[in-house]
């Protein structure tokens, strides 16, 4: 084998598995019954499966300012499972890889963005950027649209609403086909009930 060859092919190992495996956020559920204690952000490598999420941070942004909030959540040392997934949720949710407090995930209009970096990039009112942005949703139950928070998005994709069968505590956003429509992209996400850690599957149609 030449030695060029055999350079690039140490190269590739060298990598970390993330940049092979398209993270995307699979499925937020912010808005739940009671107190919310049933909130999680679900993240999906595309069915790799023991995916590493070394070098990435989950961000809340509030609508009200356009600012993040509630910290930064560091993913250095987690992976996804051996179906993909990886769920960042209260102590309550099924499935849950990470925990974080009851009632952390405002109900919009807000977003969630997935970046590289490491929660220390991202301290509380940390403005809305684009930069190393791998993913975001921006979600609401029955808000205006941000503009603001608009811009984290791939151009023309919606704002999508947990409400949008007026049962918001009892559903969350996800997407169908499940990990389907891309990064930044929103047009795939609908409202169903929550399947924190497991597919997502559309009912059948009546």
């Amino acid at each position: 084998m030449k030695k060029w060859l055999k350079l690039s092919l140490g190269f590739l190992f060298l990598l970390p598995v993330h940049l092979f495996a398209q993270i995307v956020i699979n499925e937020i559920d912010s808005d739940t019954p009671g107190t919310d204690t049933m909130e999680f952000i679900e993240l999906y490598d595309g069915g790799t499966g023991s995916t590493s999420l070394n070098g990435l941070v989950v961000v809340l942004f509030n609508g009200f300012d356009d600012k993040s909030y509630n910290s930064a959540f560091d993913l250095d040392g987690f992976s996804t499972d051996a179906h993909g997934y990886f769920v960042i949720g209260n102590a309550a949710v099924a499935n849950v890889g990470l925990v974080i407090s009851n009632n952390a995930i405002q109900n919009g209009a807000d977003a969630v963005a997935l970046y590289n970096g490491d929660a220390t990039d991202f301290p509380n009112d940390t403005p809305v950027t684009t930069t190393n942005l791998l993913d975001a949703v921006v979600f609401d139950t029955n808000d205006a649209e941000d503009a603001g928070l608009l811009v984290l998005l791939n151009a023309g994709q919606p704002q999508v609403n947990e409400n949008e069968n007026s049962n918001s505590a009892n559903q969350s956003l996800q997407r169908i086909p499940n990990g389907s429509g891309g990064t930044r992209n929103t047009g795939s996400y609908t409202a169903l009930p929550p399947t924190p850690g497991a597919i997502n599957i559309a009912p059948p149609p009546m």
